[in-house]
């Protein structure tokens, strides 16, 4: 019996049909995600955006996962067709696809910021997606069954608009694993349950640095370090053996070994790791002081290090090797005004004291270091596709706004729109400092910071920083639309 060359190639387009939706690899687990080439192949910004996803929707005892938001409307997600064929056909009764993860959002509820503008290693080309299949009930409950996560193209990119070859399908197993590295779960025992519940090889030192770069984001840090800087291999478990280990002996401070280790201060590089590694428990912290100054504080510095000479040093950030400031202390606790305006990154760090022609001391080896000083998170600018922020700029008080690329007519909205500094909250919108306002199209681009989806504006006032100043965005009729945090 022969077969018509019709049939045949018929035959032949069904198989690849059926093969290219059953070739979608499956991901249960964090190993499982390890094994994705991040960085190369897919975009790193997956990770954060899955992240987001997976600590966003609930999941149930019984494995059911709810969805919590309008697929139709809610941070930019939209209705998927699937007419090239990507997925699964819909099976029968009332399923569609979504998409969600388009960083120029026009929507009232905004994907959150460490989303849209994460660490700048970590952002992309907004080129990832995550597809979830919801089927819909009576009730108004719609329950996913499906998650996905892959990359957009725009344009058809072998007949498709999104990447068949990298298109992954996220297992509730792996939703779940990546739960636990919640954003609200930032305390150091969680963090270092999470590396051993893992098998990460992280230690000590590393995790300090972790959460100094990361902040109240450290679990998301952390997963990224476990999927993407670590490599699983079958023998991370014998170096996961080796750093508990070594970190039963070592106390949670940051070790920096800078390679070029003179400056003009000739700061003295530490002599072995070991030296480094203290069993007390010193903190140190960067403040705001008197006239707009840094202020460093420490406590638990131990006697034996204050016999053997210690001193306070003040860098510029974490990358820091020229010291800005320094000051021998003789306290166990205390702290110190410094004639260096305060700016964001600065850090202070606790040094050993070198002695120098009898009565001349320098700064030496590095001992330990605390974390850098944050300007505080910007806020929403209720009804508007824009954020404000207060930060500090050499010891002055200033505001940034963030407004969306999308939102093109911000400057007719905001055209009687000014942002005004208060010295305190209790402060009515009517006393703002004398002179210290600004109307918001007049705020000038920022040169410190790009963000993928904003374009961001900054002023500085001539008011000093000081504990409790507050920046207040009015939009008219001095009807305030957003108050920042009061300052610390």
């Amino acid at each position: 019996m022969k077969m018509s060359g019709r049939v045949v190639s018929c035959c032949v387009g069904l198989f690849l049909v059926l093969t290219s939706v059953s070739a979608v690899q499956k991901l249960s687990s964090i190993n499982a995600l390890k094994q994705i080439n991040f960085g190369q192949t897919v975009p790193k910004h997956s990770l954060v955006l899955l992240h987001w996803f997976a600590n966003t929707v609930d999941i149930d005892n019984n494995d059911v996962i709810r969805l919590n938001f309008d697929p139709n409307e809610d941070y930019g997600s939209h209705h998927y067709g699937n007419y090239e064929g990507l997925l699964d056909p819909l099976p029968q009764g009332r399923y569609r696809y979504y998409t969600v993860g388009n960083l120029n959002q026009d929507t009232s509820v905004l994907l959150p910021t460490y989303v849209v503008h994460p660490l700048t290693e970590y952002e992309g080309r907004n080129m990832d997606r995550i597809i979830f299949r919801v089927r819909e009930h009576n009730t108004g409950l719609h329950a996913i069954d499906q998650v996905y996560i892959t990359q957009h193209y725009g344009a058809s990119y072998a007949g498709t608009s999104y990447d068949p070859a990298h298109t992954y399908r996220i297992t509730i197993n792996l939703l779940r694993q990546i739960r636990e590295f919640s954003v609200e779960g930032n305390q150091r025992n969680l963090l270092s349950e999470l590396r051993d519940d893992f098998g990460s090889n992280i230690d000590d030192s590393q995790l300090r640095h972790l959460t100094n770069t990361w902040g109240d984001l450290a679990c998301l840090g952390l997963l990224l370090f476990i999927v993407i800087k670590e490599k699983y291999s079958s023998t991370q478990q014998n170096n996961r053996s080796q750093g508990v280990a070594r970190r039963n002996t070592q106390p949670d401070f940051v070790v920096s070994i800078p390679e070029n280790t003179q400056n003009d201060w000739d700061v003295e590089a530490p002599q072995t790791l070991r030296e480094l590694m203290l069993q007390d428990n010193i903190t140190l912290e960067v403040v705001t002081g008197t006239n707009g100054k840094a202020r460093i504080l420490w406590s638990n510095v131990t006697r034996h290090r204050l016999t053997e000479g210690v001193m306070v040093v003040l860098f510029k950030d974490n990358e820091g090797q020229q010291a800005c400031y320094y000051k021998s202390i003789r306290n166990i606790e205390g702290s110190y005004d410094t004639t260096v305006p305060l700016n964001d990154g600065l850090q202070a760090r606790l040094h050993k004291v070198r002695k120098q022609l009898c009565f001349w001391t320098r700064v030496g080896e590095e001992i330990c270091r605390g974390r850098e000083f944050k300007n505080p998170k910007e806020v929403d600018i209720t009804g508007c596709h824009a954020r404000l922020q207060l930060f500090v700029k050499n010891g002055r008080a200033c505001a940034r706004l963030y407004v969306k690329k999308n939102f093109r007519e911000w400057r007719s909205e905001f055209n009687k729109s000014w942002v005004g500094f208060y010295t305190s909250a209790d402060k009515s919108t009517n006393e703002y400092e004398w002179l210290q306002w600004q109307w918001a199209t007049k705020f000038v681009p920022s040169t410190d910071i790009k963000a993928s989806s904003y374009d961001v504006y900054e002023y500085c006032s001539g008011m000093t920083i000081a504990p409790g100043v507050q920046a207040r965005f009015i939009l008219r009729d001095k009807v305030v639309k957003a108050y920042t945090p009061s300052w610390r």
